[in-house]
């Protein structure tokens, strides 16, 4: 191997390592905020998915699935218009603003997660739970 092609790989490896040490401390620069934050809103995301995609299983009816997939849609422009709006235009907002937009798209995504999550902890038709 070749001294040049070895220091590339050794300059490459500690690069991704120090990348990888940054993003673990969010509080080192806004880079790191917004990756963070980032990193936190697609774990809300994949709990929303896990629940929703549950939800869809469990329906019987075209109906009742369409309805689902719509009210979802109708989620998703709610939450990413509230967000909007909480937090102004990206082009107003500077370098803080992706962190903001998804501090408020992690917070409204899980609460979304959470009501998908009592959907498919209610089974019991007696219960009172829509379908």
């Amino acid at each position: 191997m070749s001294y040049p092609l070895l220091a590339f790989l050794a300059l490459t490896v500690l690069g991704l390592a120090t990348g990888a040490q940054a993003a673990d401390n969010c509080d080192a620069n806004q880079a790191s905020m917004n990756e963070c934050a980032g990193k936190a809103f697609r774990k809300a995301d994949d709990d929303l998915n896990q629940y929703y995609k549950a939800q869809m299983g469990y329906l019987k009816t075209p109906a009742n699935k369409a309805a689902l997939k719509d009210a979802q849609r109708k989620w998703l422009a709610f939450r990413d218009a509230d967000c909007l709006y909480r937090n102004g235009k990206p082009a107003d907002g500077g370098s803080i603003w992706p962190m903001l937009d998804l501090q408020c798209k992690t917070e409204l995504t899980r609460q979304r997660a959470a009501q998908l999550k009592t959907y498919t902890e209610c089974r019991d038709e007696t219960s009172g739970c829509r379908q």
